[in-house]
């Protein structure tokens, strides 16, 4: 192995999801990012699944798939 190699670390990067929310009439809701909480990410679609219908999450929680390229 290279020395190269030896020092080389994979790291997660971030992800960030732009959004908007809409009311009923599909017009962008006015939110401010403080307003908004991320209860946890999953990668494992029956994990988040079993989550959602434990219903241990608050009221109105919801999930948003972020597929990345």
């Amino acid at each position: 192995m290279t020395e190269q190699a030896k020092t080389l670390t994979r790291t997660a990067k971030p992800v960030f999801a732009v959004m908007t929310v809409h009311d009923e009439d599909g017009n962008a809701m006015r939110v401010h990012k403080e307003q908004v909480v991320v209860h946890s990410v999953h990668k494992n679609a029956e994990e988040l699944l079993e989550l959602m219908d434990t219903g241990s999450l608050p009221t109105n929680s919801f999930y948003k798939l972020i597929k990345l390229a």
